[in-house]
């Protein structure tokens, strides 16, 4: 499966979130924009991971949101 990351919401956590959807099996691209920057508050890490949008507050919540999508460790 793929995963799209925004860049500018995940900011210094970029490194992390591409990792962790790696780990979770997915093959990562790091995007400029993916769209999500107007649906969800600034800030949020947004992932377009398959066909679902993912916008978490912090890794915590990214790997619950994979874990309950069957994904990730």
């Amino acid at each position: 499966m793929e995963a799209k990351v925004c860049k500018f919401c995940a900011g210094e956590r970029l490194d992390e979130v591409v990792n962790v959807l790696r780990e979770a099996g997915y093959e990562v691209s790091v995007e400029g924009c993916i769209g999500l920057c107007a649906k969800y508050d600034c800030g949020r890490i947004n992932v377009i991971a398959g066909e679902a949008e993912i916008s978490a507050s912090g890794m915590e919540e990214l790997i619950t949101h994979l874990k309950a999508m069957g994904m990730g460790q």
